[in-house]
């Protein structure tokens, strides 16, 4: 359930012609890990939904027996936005699919539109052409940019490349971006984050208590902190009250190296009255203001890798306070 002035997460996918974009948001569509999402696409033609799914059908939105929604930015861009508004109390998030050509960062920028907060930039990489096709003197500028500027690179199609191929994709991103660099397949929870909504709610702690560490949260269909993944860390915290400024800044830098997602709703002590969002994406850090405080709980949940210790995070989410 929304809480008033809450603000739709709007994550973008990115990613040059045939890097496996409408791969990955039909598998959001048709398993979003009981996230409510929205997905804005520029055609439907491609978007191939089940029609067991499908639960009915305007001409600029698809609504799925799920809960998600898919619309087409037919009409333009700021007018789907506007449309997606109206859904507001009955999704979670917004996915939204950009060109092949286009630049993700510049899309992202949307995110701090009226009833939105930006969630992030993913962007694919095929493989098995893009290190060819950035040496392209036509098209190789615009992959390069839109790599360098994503927050989260996911390489595709791990089905069919060979190792030796995936290993030489991660060693050329390694000289051409900073962000966090993932194979294929990646969770929904990693791809999109935790439920921020549903966590920083007023249930039951997930935790040992208020400000008394973090704790892994159970693999369940009910917790909105899972991911499909059982192999990633996720934990979770729920703090006594509001944290200082300082602890944030320390919390910001000590990140753990294995942390793909993070997201938090706190209060600050010298701003207890608004809320404020804490955000990794994942080489990207963000602090902001969302709106005033709702009276809900101060909570944190971080997403890692595989093989990343539990301790570190634990330590890790303690600084906060």
């Amino acid at each position: 359930m929304a809480t008033k002035d809450m603000r739709l997460p709007l994550t973008v996918v990115g990613g040059y012609l045939g890097a496996g974009k409408t791969t990955l948001l039909n598998r959001l569509l048709a398993d979003p890990d009981g996230q409510r999402i929205a997905v804005l696409v520029n055609d439907f033609g491609e978007i191939d939904i089940d029609g067991r799914l499908l639960d009915s059908a305007t001409d600029d939105v698809l609504r799925l027996a799920n809960g998600c929604i898919c619309c087409t930015m037919a009409d333009g861009f700021a007018e789907t936005l506007d449309t997606v508004r109206g859904f507001a109390n009955r999704i979670d998030r917004v996915v939204v699919e950009v060109s092949g050509v286009g630049q993700p960062h510049k899309v992202a920028q949307w995110g701090h539109s009226p009833g939105f907060s930006p969630d992030g930039t993913v962007v694919l990489v095929d493989p098995l052409s893009v290190r060819d096709r950035a040496s392209d003197r036509y098209v190789g500028e615009t992959i390069l940019t839109q790599v360098s500027e994503a927050d989260l690179v996911v390489i595709s199609r791990t089905d069919v490349a060979g190792a030796a191929e995936l290993e030489a994709t991660e060693i050329w991103l390694s000289g051409v971006t900073d962000a966090t660099v993932l194979r294929a397949p990646v969770p929904t929870g990693v791809l999109l984050g935790p439920l921020l909504r549903a966590v920083a709610g007023s249930g039951p702690s997930s935790s040992r208590g208020p400000g008394t560490g973090a704790a892994t949260t159970p693999a369940s269909r009910s917790d909105p902190t899972r991911v499909s993944d059982p192999e990633h860390v996720t934990i979770s915290r729920r703090l006594a009250g509001p944290v200082t400024r300082t602890s944030i800044d320390t919390w910001t830098r000590a990140r753990p190296s294995g942390v793909v997602r993070a997201k938090g709703l706190i209060r600050v002590n010298d701003r207890p009255d608004d809320r404020t969002v804490l955000q990794v994406c994942g080489s990207s850090s963000t602090v902001t203001v969302d709106g005033p405080w709702d009276g809900g709980d101060d909570a944190v949940v971080a997403i890692a890798l595989p093989g990343t210790p539990r301790a570190a995070l634990v330590k890790w989410l303690n600084l906060l306070g």
